[in-house]
């Protein structure tokens, strides 16, 4: 038998039966009592089972099963009819809907009633300033205990509710099924316990275990332990004595015997269900002797089609009134499509329609407003959910706009009541200041400030609120103010990571390392993905691209499609040099996330790294717009797009009013005044070019980016080279490892043969964070650039050694390498960067550069290594033009048939016609070379196919060749004769075919 331990854990607080003013004390063994009321009114029940929580971490194996069996214990041996039965399971019993159906029942109770509320799922409790609050988790519950934005039944309110009922004269008998092994926060669960039994005063409690403990299921029941043995108790099992009556001794007993038992024997821990009650011999229940008994195997068969049942929605074959079938499939048909309100043909506007005409029973509206809230609520709380996990991808701010709209309706569904308004209100402005967050909308941050301080006197306890206006406040660049809300939201829910993510962001934008870093490790350490992902953002900064890469790593290892690792990932890799790796990983993005990914990597750079045409590009970019029409980086991504690639006027001023909206939404955007600065050049505007860099300057002079761009400017365009300069380090004292400016720096001073400023920085830095890639790599450029080879591979080989997979400087190091005759290190160098770099450009750059040293050394060094370079050159680049330069090379040096087996491969209709041309050429001189008369004629039919007037001298040649003597003299007369006396000759044909076919008259 296999039996497994409950995922998540049930509250502990199993069965409350409140009973106002009913129960007796009594000794143990005394007789027992009856207690009944002097008039029996009607039986009604709320039923509540969550497996399938939203929630991967909360999902749960049998609770919905529970809920089912005790839903037909109740319909089959307590007789209720379906009517009065409200049964809630999985995806339908969301917060919203199990409140709605407490508030409806309330209308219903009356004096002598007796009220069945049963609930199977998770339970928790949190510190709440100092006191300890219980909730109920429904199923759009998040994951990470922030209880007061919604998804659960607050102990609280429960106990309301039960008051509520019990004042209006019903009998309450309550299930809770909710304390079960497995939980996320088992602790939490388990201190639920102590909550419960200070709750319920004068009612009678029975639980499903004891403090510290944690209810178990069995694979092989399909059900908690608890819950199967409480029903199989109540439908006669628990009656001990055979006296027809069920007394709460022998509900204890029975559970004792069999839950308590069966835990310890096949777990090894104790579940022990605890009775309290102020008579334990007053009678739980009475067994009719002359009534036929159901039994348990009855109530607990055909659970699975219970289920699919249960889960369906309204069907025109339910109804007893057909006249109501064209209403049920409009709303179905609305559903469906997902157009839940705001036309006529929506779902909730069919409902209003028909309920406001009559046209619905009672039962039929209900239902129809259980599915609107489930859809409703259900889809804003889930996108509430993943902004509080901070792990996933948000989607665009119109989303969050239209949850807020959801939650309007829903407002409209359930009325101001006192019981979740004030929360769901809380919520919808939430989601409406989130919008603006999202967009970075800096224009109406006021107003997200206005909604979510709001929101804060609705719901002061709720910490994703003020971690909400933390993210506000970050960035506005007031960093005191953000790091308190964030403080403020950490405190709340000490187990939440995001608002400690985000206090390491808060250091991280003022380039405060340490800080950020110690933070996490005194608040979360290594633990969960948004701690690893921080802690990796961290270390790529400070150019530490191997730990980055190991947290990176281990975020992917908890989810392995998390769309921000595999971003993070795909960037790391591009600084690392590995763009080919790079390119795989951004691959893996975009599957696991297209929208969000191409935004990640940059709209412009998309259209270009995938060579759109201005008319796609455009077509991407205002689509983009449509999708987040208040996002100013898309402006921003526009008016570079149109910069970069339009010269009509019109399209330019277009431009230039896109540059103007990003800054009026965002002042803090310094590309926006970089492009800006850029299109007033283009303009011929060189001092509004100048004030549009010093007003990105002014409005950040704090970041970086705003020196570093306007150096860039002033170096490419005006040369002003000192300015340049200063503006770097200015940029580098901003941010001490900000190192696109040092490259730039660097490049500076080694080009004026200053490399002295150069090493004096490096090794400065070098002392300061000798973990930081870069600097090893930069000082290998200098050194290279001195002439001194050797401390430049001492440079780069210190990176390596540091991270292995850090290629950036392989390229630098194989030519060093080269400069030392180094053809074998050399070799393994620019071959791996070569093919960590997915940019053909790259492998042509290093032939090329092979290519020409192979040239040098023809004149001065070694035969033996300049074939070595000729065949390094054609291995890291087997393209067309290397191939011919390799195989005239082997011609030429009396390797024919090799010659030929190079070029012959690198035919192809993708080559340039002048390509395939010098191609057949080298092959016809080879062939001839080889004595290969019938490849000779194949090769040289193929030319004259591709060139009607081939070379003079090639042709004469062939022609004696082949024993054709006249036609070749005729073609050596149309030869410039200084060729055939002149060294030239020896550089177009090997010595073989000079001494047989062009100086042999």
């Amino acid at each position: 038998m296999n039996f497994i331990p409950m995922k998540h854990i049930l509250l502990s607080f199993l069965l409350l039966s409140v009973c106002v003013g009913t129960a007796q004390d009594g000794e143990r063994g005394s007789k027992a009592s009856s207690v009944e009321n002097t008039a029996e009114g009607e039986k009604r029940a709320i039923i509540i089972g969550v497996s399938n929580y939203k929630e991967e971490a909360l999902k749960l194996n049998y609770a919905d099963n529970d809920a089912l069996l005790f839903k037909n214990y109740l319909s089959l041996a307590e007789k209720l009819p379906q009517e009065n039965i409200s049964l809630l399971i999985n995806e339908d019993a969301v917060a919203l809907n199990v409140v709605q159906k407490f508030k409806k029942l309330l209308s219903k109770i009356e004096d002598g009633d007796t009220t069945y509320i049963y609930f199977a799922g998770h339970g928790d409790v949190v510190d709440d300033f100092g006191e300890k609050e219980g909730f109920l988790l429904t199923a759009d519950a998040n994951a990470n205990q922030e209880y007061y934005s919604g998804g659960v039944i607050p102990l609280a309110l429960l106990n309301k509710i039960i008051s509520s009922y019990t004042n209006k004269g019903s009998k309450v008998i309550l299930i809770l099924d909710a304390c079960r092994s497995g939980f996320v926060f088992e602790e939490g669960t388990q201190k639920n316990m102590g909550t419960i039994q200070a709750m319920f005063e004068n009612s009678t409690k029975i639980l499903s275990c004891g403090s510290n403990e944690l209810s178990y299921e069995s694979g092989d029941l399909n059900h908690g332990y608890f819950t199967y043995y409480l029903v199989k108790g109540l439908t006669g099992n628990a009656d001990s004595n055979t006296d027809n009556s069920i007394i709460y001794r022998e509900i204890d007993d029975y559970l004792y015997d069999n839950v308590a038992a069966t835990v310890s024997t096949k777990f090894k821990k104790n579940q022990t269900p605890i009775v309290r009650t102020k008579n334990d011999r007053a009678i739980y229940k009475t067994i009719e002797p002359n009534q036929p008994t159901i039994a348990f195997e009855v109530i607990n068969s055909d659970i699975e089609k219970d289920k699919t049942l249960a889960s369906r929605g309204i069907s025109t074959t339910d109804l007893k009134d057909k006249t109501a079938g064209a209403v049920i499939k409009k709303f179905n048909d609305a559903i469906e499509r997902k157009s839940y309100h705001g036309k006529s043909s929506s779902a909730y506007e069919i409902y209003k329609s028909a309920k406001q005409t009559n046209q619905l029973s009672e039962g039929l509206a209900e239902k129809m407003e259980s599915i609107l809230l489930k859809k409703l609520s259900g889809d804003a709380q889930q996108l509430i959910n993943n902004y509080i996990d901070g792990s996933k991808t948000l989607p665009s701010s119109k989303s969050f706009v239209e949850q807020a709209k959801n939650l309007d309706v829903c407002l409209e569904l359930i009325g101001d009541d006192d019981y979740l308004s004030n929360r769901i209100k809380s919520s919808k402005l939430l989601l409406e200041a989130y919008a603006i967050i999202k967009s970075k909308n800096y224009s109406r941050y006021k107003l997200a400030k206005r909604k979510l301080n709001s929101a804060l006197q609705l719901e002061p306890r709720a910490a994703y609120i003020h971690n909400a206006l933390g993210e506000v406040f970050n960035q506005e660049k007031t960093y005191d103010s953000a790091h308190y809300h964030f403080n403020k939201a950490k405190s709340l829910i000490g187990s939440w990571s995001q608002p400690i993510t985000n206090i390491s962001d808060n250091f991280l934008d003022q380039y405060k390392y340490e800080d950020a870093k110690t933070n996490l490790s005194n608040s979360l350490g290594t633990n969960g993905i948004n701690a690893n992902l921080k802690l990796g953002e961290i270390n790529e900064k400070e150019g530490k691209y191997n730990i980055a890469e190991d947290y990176y790593s281990k975020a992917l290892k908890l989810d392995t499609n998390n769309t921000f690792a595999l971003q993070k990932m795909s960037h790391l890799q591009k600084l690392k040099g590995n763009n080919k790796a790079s390119l795989e990983w951004y691959k893996k993005a975009i599957k696991s996330d297209s929208i969000n990914s191409i935004f990640g990597l940059g709209l412009v750079n998309y259209i270009q790294e995938n060579k759109l045409s201005d008319e796609e590009g455009e077509k991407l970019l205002l689509n983009a717009i449509d999708y987040e029409p208040e996002s100013s980086i898309l402006y921003s991504e526009y008016a570079d797009f149109l910069r970069l690639t339009q010269t009509k006027l019109t399209r330019l001023r277009l431009a230039d009013s896109l540059y103007k909206k990003t800054i009026e939404l965002n002042p803090y955007n310094t590309k926006a005044y970089a492009g800006s600065g850029w299109l007033q050049d283009k303009f011929k505007r060189l001092l509004k070019a100048k004030q549009a860099f010093e007003d990105g300057i002014a409005k950040n002079p704090e970041n970086p980016e705003s020196y570093f761009y306007y150096a860039n400017f002033l170096k490419e365009r005006i040369n002003t080279i000192e300015d340049a300069k200063a503006l770097y380090l200015s940029s580098i004292e901003k941010n001490h490892l900000f190192i696109p400016a040092y490259n730039e720096l660097i490049n500076l001073y080694n080009s004026e043969n200053a490399q002295e400023k150069s090493l004096e920085l490096l090794n400065r830095m070098i002392n300061k964070h000798p973990e930081t890639l870069d600097f090893y790599n930069l000082l290998g450029q200098t050194y290279f650039s001195k002439g001194e080879y050797n401390k430049a591979i001492e440079a780069y080989k210190t990176a390596s050694d540091i991270d292995k997979t850090y290629t950036k400087g392989y390229k630098s190091l194989g030519y060093s390498a080269l400069k030392t005759d180094d053809i074998d290190t050399a070799k393994t160098y620019l071959i791996t960067a070569a093919e960590n770099d997915a940019n053909e450009d790259t492998k042509k750059e290093i032939s090329e550069f092979i290519l020409t040293m192979a040239r040098d050394k023809q004149k001065f060094g070694k035969p033996e290594q300049v074939k070595q370079l000729f065949e390094l050159a054609f291995t890291i680049d087997n393209s067309a033009k290397t191939a011919i330069v390799y195989a005239d090379f082997l011609y030429l040096n009396n390797e024919a048939i090799k010659s030929i087996e190079i070029a012959l491969p690198a035919m192809s209709k993708e080559n340039t016609k002048a390509e395939n041309i010098s191609l057949l050429e080298v092959m016809t001189k080879a062939a001839i070379d080889a004595n290969a008369m019938d490849n000779a004629k194949y090769y040289y039919q193929n030319l004259i196919n591709l060139d009607s007037t081939p070379d003079a001298l090639l042709t004469s040649v062939y022609f004696r060749f082949i024993g054709d003597m006249n036609t070749s003299i005729t073609f050596r007369r149309r030869v410039d004769q200084n060729l055939l006396r002149s060294n030239k000759l020896k550089d177009l044909y090997s010595q073989n075919t000079i001494d047989k076919y062009i100086l042999l008259d």
